[in-house]
């Protein structure tokens, strides 16, 4: 027969166990909870720190460009065919081809124009006058130039300091709404800035990137929330990688 103390003495130690599990649990659930606040507190302090443009040059604090010759951008997967890796001819930079229409150019184009006028800065020779002045060249230079070069001798009959000319590589736009998508947008350009009286690079600027989720990319949860967490279009991807680039862009 099992004794009264006997009893309660289990009852007791039973109740002891329990209540020792029930703090255990609590303790886990404590250092759970504190290790997804820690987790979400180091994400958005690596989106702070991380930045969402490519800019790979370092500006110069003066360029001495007075005159300025904006060109239109340039296809080059229509030149080089689509799905493959291009090499720029002027930096060397590679990017992959894909879907470019014709409109993207004076989108681009037009919208590079705006933003540098905006500034104030230079005098603009518009891209209009560079079209005679290449159809010029190109019947009295019976040799071959190169893309430099031939951006040069542009500059030079047209009495511009500098060329600015840029290359599309890539303009794919979403298929489906702000929401729900089916393919995201994708875009690759570059910018050149070309010194006429010496033919170097001053300054070079490119994009590239194809909208992902957040949860494919949580380091750029900046870019995410600037989006309002909406798919974004092509041209608007473009106006944006377009301004953010162009932060760098050197002063007269």
């Amino acid at each position: 027969m099992i004794e009264r103390s006997d009893t309660t003495n289990l009852q007791s130690s039973i109740f002891n166990l329990q209540f020792s599990i029930m703090l255990q649990k609590t303790h886990h659930d404590n250092l759970r909870d504190l290790l997804g606040i820690g987790i979400i507190a180091l994400i958005f302090l690596l989106s702070a720190c991380k930045s969402d443009v490519i800019i790979p040059e370092t500006p110069i604090a003066k360029s001495g460009i007075e005159k300025l010759l904006i060109l239109p951008f340039k296809d080059l997967s229509g030149l080089y065919g689509k799905n493959v890796n291009v090499r720029c001819p002027l930096c060397g930079n590679v990017f992959s081809t894909g879907d470019v229409e014709i409109v993207t150019l004076d989108v681009l184009t037009d919208r590079l124009i705006s933003i540098i006028k905006s500034r104030k800065d230079f005098e603009l020779i518009p891209p209009g006058q560079a079209q005679g002045a290449m159809s010029v060249l190109l019947s009295a230079d019976k040799k071959e130039l190169s893309e430099r070069d031939m951006l040069v001798k542009i500059g030079r009959s047209l009495y511009a300091d500098a060329v600015l000319v840029g290359h599309v590589y890539r303009f794919k736009d979403r298929v489906g709404t702000r929401y729900a998508i089916n393919s995201p947008a994708s875009v690759a350009f570059d910018i050149h800035l070309i010194d006429v009286s010496k033919g170097s690079i001053l300054w070079v600027g490119h994009f590239d990137e194809t909208q992902r989720s957040l949860f494919e990319n949580l380091f750029k949860i900046g870019t995410f929330l600037r989006r309002k967490g909406s798919w974004i279009t092509a041209e608007e991807m473009a106006a944006s990688g377009l301004e953010d680039v162009l932060q760098t862009f050197p002063k007269p």
